[in-house]
């Protein structure tokens, strides 16, 4: 499914084609229907009592995907996102045991700064995941997800339609300012369970 000796080197991989651009086009259909209902909400950072809502930092809008309301389209994704937790725990005995997600947006000119998706206070997040649904995107159009490494060299994923970016939660990584929307499923695969 994707170069196992790479990941365990680097700590990422990004793998192409992991959804097919028909289930990436009703996806983002659906969350155009998010977003012209409003039920997208502007996104913030931490958690708890130290969450906060700061457009200079994060500029994303999210809806949490709830197993009871998964459609048709997000469906294909998470069952091959099962998979993959799969084959990561038979091959790097990470103890994966459920994930959790949201549908994101970025609007044209937002970002989100550099940080870890690993909380302070605990997490139970062991691996992040960003699926990409944006069509013909191009190098010009801005948006990498920028992914850092010990020696503070970073690497550059274009968040091509029906590509999957898979990285250790604690890596640092940035969104770099997107010049036209940008489409997303972001999430994190737990080592606790999240659903009963």
């Amino acid at each position: 499914m994707f170069d196992l000796d790479f990941f365990e080197k680097n700590g990422f991989v990004a793998i192409d084609a992991f959804i097919q651009p028909a289930d990436a086009q009703r996806i983002r259909e659906h969350i155009a229907v998010l977003i012209d209902t409003e039920r997208m909400k502007k996104a913030g950072i931490g958690k708890e009592g130290s969450f906060e809502v700061d457009t200079t930092k994060r500029g994303d809008f999210i809806h949490w995907i709830e197993p009871q309301d998964v459609f048709e389209g997000t469906s294909v994704f998470l069952e091959k996102l099962n998979d993959l937790i799969q084959e990561l725990n038979r091959n790097f005995y990470l103890g994966l045991r459920d994930f959790e997600s949201h549908y994101t947006q970025y609007p044209e000119g937002t970002r989100y700064m550099k940080h870890s998706d690993k909380h302070k206070s605990g997490s139970s997040r062991v691996i992040s995941f960003v699926l990409y649904l944006n069509e013909d995107w191009k190098e010009s159009d801005g948006g990498h997800l920028r992914i850092y490494q010990e020696d503070e060299t970073y690497i550059d994923i274009l968040p091509e339609n029906g590509k999957l970016a898979i990285f250790l939660s604690d890596k640092l990584h940035e969104v770099l300012e997107t010049k036209r929307v940008r489409n997303s499923i972001t999430g994190w695969i737990l080592n606790e369970k999240k659903w009963i």
